[in-house]
């Protein structure tokens, strides 16, 4: 199990780096976060395998989402009152609603790339992460 759950981790590592240049870096201090402007995932490796996997997968969504292809409604307009600096500050009721919208869209996007990548996952299991992300992103904005 852990060595399918890590040729799928480096299926989606390559993506993400030869489509968008974006590189992935694990460790046990570091976020799970997307940092676009200096193109790095970072991900927990306090966390189990499978978590790491659907963690990659909602972090590429936000790459998917700010770096938008041709047919992708551009980041800005898409979420106009995302605050540009310092995201992770609270904001007022709108700030708030895109965050909530890009989270979720995030966890979308990420679905949508392991099934176009012939990802095979647990669906009880990523149902269940997506929907304790999101329950925490409510709780905190």
């Amino acid at each position: 199990m852990k060595e399918q759950i890590e040729r799928q981790l480096r299926i989606v590592e390559s993506f993400v780096l030869q489509e968008y240049d974006v590189g992935v870096q694990y460790g046990g201090h570091l976020s799970n976060a997307y940092f676009h402007d200096i193109k790095i995932i970072e991900i927990n490796s306090k966390q189990n395998y499978i978590s790491r996997l659907h963690t990659l997968l909602h972090e590429v969504g936000h790459v998917l989402l700010q770096c938008h292809d041709e047919g992708h409604e551009p980041f800005r307009k898409q979420f106009p009152y995302m605050k540009k600096d310092n995201r992770e500050a609270r904001g007022d009721k709108k700030h708030r609603v895109d965050v909530i919208r890009e989270e979720v869209l995030a966890w979308e996007y990420g679905k949508k790339l392991a099934d176009s990548l012939s990802l095979n996952l647990d669906e009880t299991k990523w149902n269940r992460h997506r929907q304790e992300a999101l329950i925490s992103y409510m709780e905190w904005y």
